[in-house]
């Protein structure tokens, strides 16, 4: 049998051999062109037994054969000039083979100057063995000089056993062993240990393997890895990763100190995957996560199944599960991701966060700066979700959410044992849902106990019924509310109504002085849009006695960092005593009307307005003011003076007056004053006096500096009454 064979590859001779038969993937074809190579060796061997001696004795004496082709073409190889002998010398059968050119598949590519050695070809009951093998090859970056190997051809099976330490290539150690029996029966397997990844990554011949343009550059780390093939298809992979570092040009993405490791198992071409990251830091904008904080992150995915090419035809997965420490779970299933340009993923995905805190913390709180959501502290309860996305494009998706809290940072609102669920659908309204809280704050406003029946729609989020959020004692009333999401930003519409909230426990709350009275109204319509809120129709606010009636308000940016307000309003018969009272400036008894227009805010600082308040014509109650308010009024601002005699400011307590008023056009931080009366002197009637003991208050300065007047307002609410001479 040697001889037929050995008779078979000589007569041959010089001609091509050409075989093409289908052999798939790169893997097969370098472990086939293994199996083809190695009988080579030997060959020389099986002639000589069969045709006779074909070589020369040397000095020693000696016998030997030998044998050359031009060129053998195959799928897996292609040898250029190869040329082998063997011969006996000093009882040892040796036996060597050249060749100019090999030509094997990726990464290995193209080999020059390719010599075998075997000092000594060892009959076996199954074939031939070799111990000492010495391989020489250059591959350009890739050479290798007498390296050890170990051959064994089992000829009854015609199977090839090739095996010997790693060459040392990419700063690895390790051992492979390949049993090679055609392209339908091979085995070969892989240890290494202190991989060089940067260096492996920056090899030409993985060039064909990698995106052209890769999104990360490594730069440091070792590596660990264990191969195992077969042409069954059950491979199985092991790669441990020990202080990796990589960045990105331009530094959106990067890493350092990563430690973890990564299993693959295939089987009839469907992969399972096990990944995990133990520690070390990864940043990718905009996200930054520290494994040392979070905990590890571990992926698993079943049933992977690769395209052609993966990276343009992209996979398919059965199921994915993995976690962030133990704050965070999640999964998916039937998901199918396309190229690498245009991913564009299908699949159901499911999440649960444990610990929402720090899950917003480092993954929600970097995607929401610029929004509401910025500087959001999340504490408490859980949340559980899943989204539903075929072609990229959200199809379904649903919330959960208990025991919930949230405060923001620059103390507009938070809320507290928040619980809800929402499912949404992109073509059709979701299921009835609700939302709750047991308690909340809007900046300092208190927000009592609260459960609303919603729905989600496509765009937006509808209520279902009537509801009421409770505030201090009265609460606010929603007949209707709807947000919209557009282009432009969130749209929301609100009617409804403030219920009797008492204004005392309020202006204490708020830290304003204190008085008493009752908010309420109604609220035909409030609309935000994108970030403006206006209020349509009339606010009702029952205060001193009277009533003060908001209209035209509107806020630009609520929630910014420089809001805007706009509004006017009407105040109606103000009792003076409640208000002198509240804010502790002084005694006055009578009635006080006036309006507001064009009233503009900018950070919650008038900016500008037109104020005017006076004593309604037709008020008949008593009017007296003290003599510690008409003190107070000539502190406010600029050249007031009190037109009566420092005996009679002296010895009265309490004076007269008709009528009392101002008026105050604010612009460009200064305030136009005027009062109730014009005088020929120039001056303007700030109290008019009238009966005994009588006096009059007169503004000589029209134009006041606004800030110089809160001053003074400051002053005298705070107590500081100045001395009277």
């Amino acid at each position: 049998m040697p001889a037929i064979r050995a008779a078979a590859w000589m007569a041959c001779g010089a001609r091509a051999v050409v075989w093409r038969p289908e052999v798939q993937g790169r893997v097969s074809r370098l472990v086939l062109a293994m199996w083809l190579m190695a009988p080579l060796a030997v060959m020389p061997a099986w002639a000589s037994d069969s045709a006779g001696s074909t070589g020369s004795t040397g000095s020693t004496g000696g016998s030997g054969a030998g044998l050359q082709i031009e060129r053998i073409l195959h799928e897996a190889l292609d040898v250029e000039r190869l040329s082998a002998s063997v011969a006996l010398r000093g009882g040892r059968l040796t036996v060597s083979a050249t060749a100019d050119r090999l030509l094997l598949p990726e990464p290995l590519g193209t080999l020059s100057g390719v010599r075998l050695e075997c000092p000594s070809l060892v009959p076996t009951t199954a074939g031939w063995r070799c111990r000492e093998a010495r391989l020489s090859a250059d591959g350009g970056d890739l050479a290798l000089a007498d390296h050890p190997l170990r051959l064994d051809w089992n000829t009854r099976r015609n199977r090839v056993r090739i095996a010997g330490p790693w060459p040392d290539w990419f700063g690895a150690e390790g051992e492979f062993v390949a049993r090679v029996a055609g392209a339908d029966d091979w085995r070969v397997e892989l240890t290494l240990q202190g991989l060089d990844p940067v260096a492996l990554a920056e090899s030409p011949r993985l060039a064909a393997w990698l995106p052209e343009e890769p999104p990360v550059v490594l730069q440091g780390g070792r590596a660990d890895l264990e191969l195992e093939g077969d042409a069954r298809g059950g491979h199985r992979a092991r790669l441990a990763l020990h202080d990796l570092a990589f960045s990105d040009v331009v530094g959106l993405r990067a890493g350092e100190g990563i430690d973890g490791h990564l299993q693959a198992r295939e089987d009839d071409g469907a992969w399972a995957l096990e990944g995990r990251l133990e520690t070390g830091a990864v940043f990718v904008d905009p996200w930054f996560v520290d494994l040392a904080e979070t905990g590890a992150l571990q992926v698993d995915l079943e049933e992977l199944r690769p395209g052609a090419d993966p990276l343009t035809d992209g996979l398919d997965l059965a199921a994915l599960r993995g976690s962030l420490g133990d704050m965070l779970e999640f999964s998916g299933e039937q998901v199918r991701i396309g190229s690498l340009e245009s991913p564009a993923p299908s699949g159901i995905f499911r999440a649960t966060a444990e610990d929402p805190g720090a899950v917003h913390a480092v993954l929600l709180d970097p995607v929401l700066a610029g929004t509401l959501g910025r500087d959001l502290t999340v504490s408490g309860g859980s949340v559980s979700g899943r989204l539903e996305l075929a072609g990229g494009e959200p199809r379904a998706a649903g919330l959960r959410w208990s025991g919930l809290g949230a405060e923001d940072g620059a103390g507009r609102f938070g809320v507290a044992g928040s619980d809800g669920e929402l499912d949404w659908l992109a073509d059709a309204p979701g299921r009835p849902g609700q939302v709750s809280w047991e308690r909340a704050h809007l900046f300092r406003l208190p927000l009592g106990e609260f459960e609303a029946r919603v729905r989600a729609q496509p765009d937006g989020i509808d209520l279902l019924q009537e509801t009421r959020i409770p505030i201090i004692d009265g609460a606010l009333r929603a007949d209707d509310f709807g947000l919209r999401l557009t282009a432009d930003g969130p749209d929301v519409r609100f009617t409804g109504g403030v219920q009797a909230v008492s204004l005392e426990p309020l202006t204490e709350i708020l830290d304003w002085p204190r008085f008493s009275g009752r908010l309420a109204g109604m609220i035909p319509e409030v609309r935000l849009d994108r970030g403006d809120l206006a209020v349509d129709g009339r606010l009702l606010v029952q205060v001193f006695d009277g009533d003060v009636v908001l209209r035209d308000v509107r806020v630009r940016d609520l929630f910014g960092r420089t809001p805007e307000l706009g509004l006017s309003a009407r105040m109606d018969r103000l009792d003076l005593e409640l208000v002198t009272r509240a804010f502790e400036v002084g005694r006055v008894e009578g009635r006080l009307s006036g309006r507001l227009d064009d009233l503009h805010m900018i950070d919650w600082r008038p900016v500008r307005m037109d104020l005017a308040l006076r004593t309604p014509e037709d008020d008949p109650g008593r009017r007296r003011i003290s003599q510690r308010a008409v003190q107070n009024i000539t502190e406010l601002g600029g050249p007031v003076q009190a037109a009566a005699s420092s005996v009679f400011l002296r010895f009265f307590e309490n004076f007269s007056y008709r009528r009392l008023g101002f008026r105050c056009q604010l612009r460009g931080g200064v305030c136009e004053l005027d009062g109730v009366g014009e005088r020929a002197d120039g001056g303007f009637t700030l109290v008019q006096g009238g009966g005994l003991p009588r006096i009059e208050v007169i503004g000589y300065n029209r134009r006041v500096d606004w800030d110089e007047l809160l001053r003074g307002l400051s002053r005298v609410t705070a107590g500081e009454t100045p001395e009277v001479r």
